[in-house]
């Protein structure tokens, strides 16, 4: 079965970058899971629970599959809280989404198909089958939309041991990613400027907690390709020494600083 949504009708194709961007936004992070199934997918899938092992997890063979007609698609969650679960009604959650895009949810379903998402506009799969006879025939009536003349394709990206998944925009072979995908996936604030439109990617500076001798202290850092960067002067500092900057030599310094070299002298007298 694919993930492909490139297979899927133009203008469920078209849905569903919106849709998860504005499930990102609440919150909610989402991974497509299964797009287009021929008739063999279809049928092993049904066959699963009933004649193979497994759960059933359809209830119709092939056409009879809104996946089938490239209409369907289904998700999972990708947050880390494990693909399936709805301890949170997650599911649902995301089900209320989708109906702003006029998908229906198969949380509405009896049974339940929580996963599944499906776009009814041009009827049922009966009327499909009925009209058009295969999904070949009913493909060649689809219309790209004149205004996204482009094809949305769901991409891994990987920065060092961090891979995420983004839908970006496919162009004569090449990927456009989203600048604040990149952001995300690269680890670094964004921020625009009117005045002078430019786009800034910046580093993300976080406070880290460190343990020097069992004393706690906080830190200002950069983390960057899996390493965490240390501000050197509150470091320094943390450690009991002055930090400073030769211009001359073009060095950074530690020394120790200068009331612990009098307490030292305390010491010994």
């Amino acid at each position: 079965m694919s993930r492909d949504v490139t297979l899927l009708h133009p203008e469920v194709k078209s849905i569903i970058p919106k849709f998860l961007e504005e499930c990102k936004k609440q919150g909610l992070i989402v991974k497509i899971t299964d797009t287009l199934r021929n008739k063999q997918e279809q049928n092993d899938l049904y066959a699963q629970g009933r004649t193979k092992p497994g759960n059933i997890v359809t209830w119709v063979k092939y056409p009879y599959s809104n996946h089938n007609w490239g209409m369907a698609f289904d998700v999972c969650r990708d947050d880390g809280r494990g693909a399936y679960d709805d301890s949170d009604n997650w599911f649902f959650k995301v089900g209320e989404i989708a109906k702003k895009y006029d998908l229906s949810w198969g949380g509405d379903w009896q049974p339940q198909d929580k996963p599944h998402f499906e776009l009814t506009k041009y009827g049922t799969t009966s009327y499909l089958v009925d009209k058009y006879g295969n999904f070949e025939n009913f493909k060649k009536t689809w219309q790209q939309p004149e205004e996204e003349g482009y094809m949305f394709i769901e991409r891994n990206y990987q920065y060092n041991d961090k891979i995420k998944s983004y839908v970006v925009i496919n162009e004569n072979g090449e990927n456009y990613i989203k600048i604040r995908d990149l952001a995300d996936l690269l680890n670094k604030n964004i921020s625009y400027d009117n005045d002078s439109k430019i786009t800034s990617l910046v580093d993300i500076i976080e406070e880290k907690p460190i343990m020097i001798n069992n004393k706690e202290a906080t830190i200002k850092c950069i983390n960057s390709g899996g390493f965490n960067y240390m501000n050197a002067r509150e470091i320094g500092e943390a450690l009991g020494y002055d930090v400073g900057y030769n211009e001359t030599i073009q060095k950074i310094f530690f020394k120790i600083k200068k009331s612990f070299i009098e307490k030292l002298k305390l010491f010994f007298k």
